[in-house]
């Protein structure tokens, strides 16, 4: 199985407003672009935070005959609201992987609007996400969480390929979340390398594809 993260960040690196949430920010060309990616997949990984706080469109708009990857949601604690667009504008019925912990509240709201699958333990454990997502025959996930969730797939050195997208805007705000925010370095950063595959410009937007060597 082969595991992608897609983000965009602005020039300084900060992948969310100082209000927490991105919107705006981006244009007709990356949001293409993310069209691109979901339908070279066939699951896509979204987080509790960017359902809430974004509540995104996972349907592919640009190719009318694309099949969507399923929406495998994981929430580690508490639940979604059922009118989220996930729950809406799919192709597939999603898969909420929850914890034991928080399994008969997510029944409670959802057990009619997803497939859900509890771990035997109170966190997400990253690698067992992936290993839950082979069995289920996944061959290529795209992950669209937010910058704590890549944190601990990229932490497990789980994911094999990064896109980016460069836009051009400076926050300059200190404090703001990049790709990847945990709370501590990730043990090794600087032996695990990864190799610019691709670069496009697109109008003042740069697409990078970093592989892992």
């Amino acid at each position: 199985m082969k595991l992608s993260i897609n983000m965009a960040m602005t020039l300084d690196g900060k992948v969310v407003r100082p209000d927490g949430k991105w919107y705006g920010l981006t244009s007709k060309e990356d949001k293409l672009q993310m069209d691109v990616y979901r339908s070279q997949s066939d699951a896509l990984i979204l987080g509790k935070n960017s359902i809430i706080n974004d509540n995104p469109v996972v349907k592919i708009r640009a190719f009318p005959n694309a099949l969507n990857p399923r929406p495998v949601i994981l929430v580690r604690n508490g639940t979604i609201p059922g009118d989220k667009h996930v729950f809406e504008e799919s192709d597939h019925i999603p898969l909420v992987i929850c914890t034991k912990n928080n399994l008969k509240e997510i029944k409670t709201d959802l057990e009619n609007r997803a497939e859900i699958f509890a771990l035997d333990s109170g966190d997400i454990d990253p690698k067992k996400v992936t290993g839950i997502l082979k069995r289920k025959g996944y061959k290529n996930v795209l992950l669209e969480g937010g910058p704590k969730l890549n944190y601990s797939f990229l932490d497990g050195d789980l994911v094999d390929r990064i896109y980016i997208t460069l836009v051009p805007f400076v926050i300059g705000k200190n404090g703001l979340a990049g790709i990847a925010d945990g709370a501590s370095a990730m043990l090794g950063f600087d032996e695990r390398e990864w190799a610019l595959t691709n670069s496009v410009a697109k109008g003042n937007e740069i697409f990078l594809t970093y592989d892992r060597k």
